[in-house]
């Protein structure tokens, strides 16, 4: 997905670097300072690992113009949902990038390419220490792990691009997209080749440094402060709301934080346990109609690009659509509008239970246990919460969506050993499901 996802963002600044030399008029002596804030994603990829997780937070930024193409600046992000806990990684995420941006900027968009050395701090790592002690009384002490929670910071790098747009002198909108580069420093882990000790009994190695890449997605808004005044920017909400344009097509980054309370243990355990929040981060495309400058009718659809384990409720490459309306007010800067719309969340592999089997066990004892494949499984849904446009240009628009996606998992039936076994039905439930989206679009 790493290499896929920036192998994108690479494609997307040739291709408005390009198109800009059409671009007529360039800003000149842009307001010195920037302050905004932005919702971010951050793939993490742990050291010597495959998987990927996605975690999503929020943050804030300070910018300073030297000029119209070079610029210094700190960045903040606060990841709150915790990522899975090992050796190096684990916990709330919390991250600030300090370096430059240069680039161009013209009247209405801006494309500017980014280097930020910084840190990136796991808060609930796990940290071995070996203490001797006797298993028993009277047994001869023997050295065991002890695991606790310990916070590492590592140093990261962030380079990639940045596309700006400006619906007004003071006000702007920014995209950031490209790769965190975090460097693990050498520690602690746990040889598990020796798989018939327990983890308390495994002997401890010392893992080298590594480099990982990651994906990072960011979007945001700010205020720009300490230039001349413009004309332009009396009134930047306009006393009027702009003549509808009929047609909107756009693309978007989407991250749906999914609040899965039941997951598989799988043989020889049985039962689910607590799976948490996972965030999925993918990408989509939206056809709208304005029925008027009130009312719009649109499609969206959503793909998740990272791969989940099947188990009996998720699995696979999610996808998602829904089908809607969105009602509000536009000015001639931004539009604000409440949204409803139903549509569906499918999984691709999820573990399905399709027949049963006898086996005999214990003498001439007879057990019937569930067969399970994987099969793709589709789920009611509603998205449901607010939208915020802005117009940099009569064509171009920039949304951000945020809400509630209401997924109705319907009933099914966990991994247990035995059809008989409590917690083999699932009943149907409805999980609400944090949504934010960020993309750009044209109106015609």
């Amino acid at each position: 997905m790493n290499r896929r996802a920036l192998f994108t963002s690479a494609v997307l600044i040739s291709a408005l670097l390009f198109f800009s030399t059409n671009t007529r008029a360039q800003e000149h002596d842009a307001p010195k300072v920037e302050v905004g804030v932005q919702f971010s994603s951050l793939s993490v990829t742990p050291p010597n690992s495959f998987s990927t997780e996605n975690a999503a937070g929020i943050g804030a930024r300070v910018t300073y113009n030297f000029d119209d193409h070079f610029a210094v600046e700190a960045e903040g992000d606060f990841f709150p949902v915790s990522v899975r806990s090992d050796f190096a990684t684990g916990g709330k995420v919390e991250q600030a990038q300090f370096g430059v941006k240069w680039g161009k900027r013209w009247q209405k968009f801006g494309i500017f390419a980014k280097a930020r050395p910084g840190f990136v701090s796991f808060d609930n790592t796990i940290k071995i220490t070996r203490e001797l002690f006797a298993p028993f009384p009277g047994a001869t002490p023997r050295l065991f792990n002890i695991f606790t929670p310990e916070r590492k910071t590592h140093l990261s790098a962030d380079v990639g691009g940045v596309l700006e747009f400006y619906p007004s002198r003071r006000m702007l909108v920014r995209f950031d997209f490209g790769d965190t580069i975090i460097r693990y420093r050498e520690h602690d882990e746990l040889n598990e080749s020796l798989g018939f000790l327990t983890r308390e009994e495994l002997p401890v190695v010392k893992a080298p440094a590594d480099t990982q890449h990651n994906f990072q997605f960011s979007a945001g808004i700010g205020f720009r402060f300490r230039g001349e005044a413009n004309d332009n920017d009396a009134s930047p909400s306009g006393g009027k709301s702009e003549h509808v344009r009929r047609f909107e097509v756009g693309a978007q980054f989407s991250s749906l934080a999914l609040r899965l309370h039941t997951r598989d243990f799988g043989f020889p355990f049985f039962g689910p346990f607590d799976a948490g929040t996972q965030t999925e981060a993918g990408f989509g495309g939206r056809v709208g109609f304005n029925i008027n400058d009130h009312v719009a009718l649109e499609v969206e659809g959503d793909f998740y690009p990272r791969e989940r384990t099947p188990d009996s409720t998720t699995g696979g490459w999610p996808a998602q659509m829904q089908f809607g309306a969105k009602v509000g007010k536009r000015w001639q800067k931004f539009g604000v509008f409440a949204k409803a719309r139903p549509g569906f969340v499918t999984f691709s592999r999820v573990s399905t239970f399709v027949s049963t089997d006898t086996i005999t066990l214990l003498g001439n004892q007879q057990f019937t246990i569930p067969v399970f494949a994987d099969r793709r499984r589709t789920y009611f849904s509603t998205d449901v919460g607010g939208v915020a446009e802005f117009y940099p240009s009569r064509r171009v628009l920039t949304r951000f969506d945020f809400g509630d996606t209401i997924i109705r998992f319907g009933q099914r039936n966990a991994q247990t050993f035995l059809v008989t076994d409590p917690g083999f039905q699932i009943p149907a439930e409805t999980r609400h499901n944090f949504q934010f989206s960020a993309g750009i679009g044209l109106r015609f």
